[in-house]
């Protein structure tokens, strides 16, 4: 059985693409479209590590915790009144190609949605909430005008346990949605056409030899497209 994405992934995407323009062919390199976004900046950072993404954050006004213990990453989000993705510009092309659409999947649904959200209903001066500049009101309190928006600075960094492994339910469920929209970024649901005949390991193939993605992330995919 084919399974289509959700429905939250398919209009975020779009959304996406009306902003920035017409999607470029497969392989996609979603920098080259991402430059249209201007609360968005892109840091390459070699050998990028939790603590050196720590100390990048922090140099931009995004405070954040420290690593209990360090790790290399491919790429990690921060923002505060600011969005920044750091990548390591020296992982294989397939791998900085998923590693981005996975960053800018966290900044459109985790940090700009909610804000966009908060802001459509209570207006701009939320956001100087959200930024973690003022308390809110008593009024916004009561109002819910929190809602699921990040207040004050948000990074994802998401602690792992000693197998690597996501920790929390709240980190995997963002993670996961990460993931999605990436897919659907770079191999929209569409584009692929799954088709009855199709295996999980045809697809998988299909999946990084015409769109690019890394082995792995292709066999989740194809996992989730095939039931």
């Amino acid at each position: 059985m084919t399974v289509r994405p959700p429905v939250w992934v398919c209009e975020l995407a779009a959304r996406f693409w009306a902003e920035v323009g017409p999607p470029p062919p497969f392989p996609r390199n979603l920098r080259d479209v991402a430059c249209w976004l201007t609360d968005l900046t892109v840091q390459e950072v070699p050998g990028l590590t939790l603590s050196r993404a720590a100390e990048h954050f922090r140099r931009a006004g995004i405070h954040c915790s420290e690593a209990t213990h360090d790790r290399p990453l491919c790429g990690c989000f921060g923002a505060r009144t600011c969005a920044i993705i750091l990548i390591d510009p020296d992982d294989e092309p397939d791998q900085l190609r998923f590693t981005f659409a996975h960053e800018l999947a966290h900044f459109l649904h985790d940090w700009r949605e909610p804000r966009h959200r908060a802001s459509r209903r209570f207006g701009p001066a939320i956001l100087e909430v959200l930024d973690g500049t003022r308390e809110p009101t008593f009024t916004e309190r009561l109002a819910g005008a929190l809602r699921g928006a990040p207040v004050g600075p948000l990074t994802h960094f998401l602690e792992r346990d000693r197998w690597g492994r996501v920790t929390g339910d709240d980190a995997h469920e963002a993670e996961e949605a990460a993931d999605r929209l990436a897919f659907e970024l770079l191999a929209p649901f569409e584009a692929v056409s799954p088709a009855t005949s199709d295996t999980h390991r045809s697809l998988a193939a299909r999946l990084t030899g015409t769109f690019g993605l890394p082995p792995e992330p292709a066999r989740k995919y194809a996992t989730a497209l095939l039931r």
